[in-house]
């Protein structure tokens, strides 16, 4: 497998989310009447810009990430254009903005799935009420693991792949398929299986040794699990609720673990981990991926909420703090989002080593 492909992948989605995130502030910001200096794409240096109006639109050196640089944000500059002029609910809109989008993108994105079907990859979907999961068994069976050097693998069958026959016999189960090989072990076969898009007919000759098996592939009938239109919604909101709750959890113990055994859980992933999960999961269609997107926007809402310095949770619990009468200067504030930027930046950079751990 070509891993730049799948790298890009990850990059692209998650430039995409972050900069839908951006864009959350970037409209609310000019919403309220706050002038935006920058917008830009990726993390500086930066390596092209144009100046529309009184914005500047870059696109930085490093492609993951985005930003939005707000007139008075970072300072005590005031005036009717300023951040610091709004009152503390235009600024709270401000702040939040982006988180809120995310949270948008992660909702939809759930809702369209639980009405198309979504398979068992998220176990204990909601069901109250007069909303209730309907679940149908797809037709042929998926298949998840193939032997190197199997027959399997010479008639070019991998991984996400659908096995539709085996000389013109379907099968309903993994039993039913390996009573046939078996019966039919070391003869030539015609096998018929879907790749991607395709229909492929490959006539391989069936093996019979035990480390690479009779046909060598792992093969299961996928449950696919949907809802009506009207309830989609209401499900799509309840798993969220239970996802937020989820990631909250893997998060703090992310926290506990590195300060009580210094050493990262084995539930969480870093970019490394994410971009090897993501090779995996592109393999079996296009309703995983979604699955993937929808799954990283809520995280990355998620987490921005969190009252942590650099985060928008932190800068609004430093809005919050200023309300209530606590004194804090903006340069001081500066100081405390650059400390917690770079105590990010350290937990990002322990996760990384975990998931190189992982892979080895």
């Amino acid at each position: 497998m070509s891993w730049l492909p799948i790298i890009l992948g990850v990059i692209v989605i998650f430039s995409l989310l972050v900069i839908a995130h951006e864009l959350g502030h970037f409209l609310m910001a000019r919403r309220e009447g706050v002038r935006v200096l920058e917008f830009g794409i990726g993390f500086p240096p930066r390596i092209w810009s144009i100046k529309k109006g009184e914005t500047r639109y870059s696109i930085n050196l490093f492609p993951i990430g985005g930003f939005v640089r707000l007139f008075g944000e970072d300072d005590a500059q005031t005036g009717p254009r300023s951040f610091n002029s709004k009152t503390f609910w235009q600024k709270t809109r401000i702040v939040m903005a982006g988180v809120t989008v995310n949270f948008i993108i992660a909702y939809v994105i759930f809702t369209g799935l639980l009405i198309v079907g979504v398979p068992p990859i998220i176990q204990n979907l909601p069901s109250f009420g007069p909303v209730k999961p309907i679940t149908e068994t797809s037709v042929g069976l998926t298949i998840f693991n193939v032997t190197k050097n199997s027959a399997a693998q010479t008639a070019g069958i991998t991984e996400g792949d659908k096995l539709i026959s085996i000389d013109s016999k379907e099968f309903q189960n993994s039993n039913d398929l390996r009573e046939y090989t078996k019966n039919h072990a070391g003869q030539n076969t015609v096998v018929v299986f879907q790749h991607g898009n395709d229909t492929q007919t490959k006539t391989v000759v069936l093996g019979n040794d035990e480390k690479t098996g009779i046909l060598g592939l792992v093969a299961e009938p996928i449950q696919i699990t949907h809802y009506q239109w009207w309830a989609a919604p209401f499900a799509a909101f309840v798993l969220m609720l239970e996802l937020i709750v989820a990631t909250l959890a893997v998060f703090g113990n992310l926290i506990l673990g590195l300060f009580t055994h210094a050493k990262v859980s084995e539930g969480v992933a870093g970019p490394i981990g994410i971009v090897s999960l993501f090779s995996q999961i592109v393999r079996f269609g296009s309703i995983y991926i979604w699955l993937f997107i929808a799954s990283i926007s809520l995280s990355l809402a998620v987490i921005n909420s969190l009252p942590l310095p650099a985060l928008d949770g932190g800068r609004e619990f430093m809005m919050i703090l200023r309300k209530i009468g606590v004194k804090i200067s903006p340069e001081r504030e500066n100081i405390i989002h650059i400390i917690g930027f770079v105590a990010l930046i350290g937990i990002m950079i322990l996760v990384s080593i975990s998931d190189i751990r992982k892979l080895f």
